[in-house]
């Protein structure tokens, strides 16, 4: 074969091979952008459309301490108020509100469920701390959820001041001297311990029960990207995160109720489960750790996310009713009771 010939057989195969390769990363970078985007979306974006009313599910496992929960509720709606208020930002929150036999009470529960679930979620919870507690009850539709307003989730940040909505609105019913336990789980609970991070948080709450709650969202998904994808967590992450820079004008490293809960004040207690793949001891240790308040926490060996209630009841409700009683004596203790 001449040797121009063979030359330019050469240059033809790298010209190709260079081709192939280009080819070969474009199709991965827009397959790395369409599974970013995907992500970002089911993160922020309303998870399911607002509802015109707020029906019982056709079927509800009862074989469950949530479902028995929400069988109760559904049972007795007519028990629970709808509520609306309006927060700092112009969305419209729901809630359902359950006054004490007491009207004398000043004692407010109020609970905050989960990332994609409904305020029936919570059901099992109050029914609980009504047994523990004479109380009055709201159970919240968190923004983006439920009959509340909004189009995004943010993870605990405005969820965060929302709640001060919603103390507000305790206060109105019950007055100044009101007392205002938060009982959350997963993302609700990282709301609920971001809110008492804040300086300016609300002095009438008195204590926090927080069931499996997420750390922070970076730990969220660096936990929870590996089942569905091999691309390396810290790259669809430093995408997501400049997504919502872009489009939210918040950095999602705000997210995070671990780094600043020395600042957190008011009791808390802390459910974990031992075999948790969403919310892993691990975060939730280090959570602990950073708080410089009343703190307990306890580990349910054998429970997986959000199932701490439903694998160690009998342990679950004691431990609510030591917290609560712990509120109690420090409350005495400073002279509010």
């Amino acid at each position: 074969m001449p040797e121009n010939q063979s030359n330019g057989t050469a240059v033809l195969v790298a010209v190709l091979i260079i081709l192939i390769v280009v080819l070969i990363a474009g199709l991965v970078f827009a397959w790395f952008i369409t599974f970013t985007d995907k992500a970002y979306k089911k993160l922020f974006k309303r998870p399911k459309p607002l509802p015109q009313v707020d029906r019982s599910p056709q079927k509800i496992d009862r074989s469950t301490i949530i479902g028995r929960g929400k069988n109760w509720f559904y049972t007795f709606h007519n028990e629970w108020l709808g509520v609306r208020t309006t927060s700092f930002d112009g969305c419209k929150l729901s809630g359902y509100y359950r006054p004490s036999s007491d009207s004398t009470c000043r004692n407010m529960v109020i609970l905050v469920h989960g990332y994609d679930e409904s305020p029936a979620e919570m059901a099992a919870y109050a029914r609980l701390m009504m047994r523990k507690v004479q109380c009055h009850c709201i159970i919240t539709h968190m923004r983006a959820h439920g009959m509340s307003g909004g189009k995004n989730f943010t993870w605990g940040l405005m969820e965060s001041v929302d709640l001060d909505t919603w103390f507000t609105f305790t206060k109105r019913r019950l007055g100044n001297n009101c007392r205002i336990y938060l009982v959350a789980r997963g993302a609700g609970a990282t709301a609920c311990l971001l809110a008492a991070q804040q300086k300016e948080f609300d002095q009438n709450v008195v204590g926090i029960i927080a069931d499996s709650p997420m750390t922070s969202l970076t730990s969220f998904l660096k936990t929870t990207l590996p089942n569905s994808t091999k691309i390396s967590p810290d790259a669809v992450i430093g995408r997501i995160r400049k997504l919502a820079q872009r489009d939210y004008g918040f950095d999602i490293n705000r997210c995070d109720a671990t780094d600043h809960a020395s600042s957190i004040k008011v009791p808390v207690l802390i459910f974990q489960g031992g075999e948790d793949d969403v919310t892993v001891p691990s975060y939730s240790r280090d959570l602990y750790d950073n708080l410089r308040c009343r703190k307990r926490m306890v580990i349910v060996n054998n429970a997986k996310h959000l199932e701490c209630y439903e694998k160690s009841q009998a342990m679950f409700e004691r431990e609510v009713q030591k917290f609560i009683e712990s509120c109690v004596v420090r409350l005495v203790k400073i002279g509010r009771l």
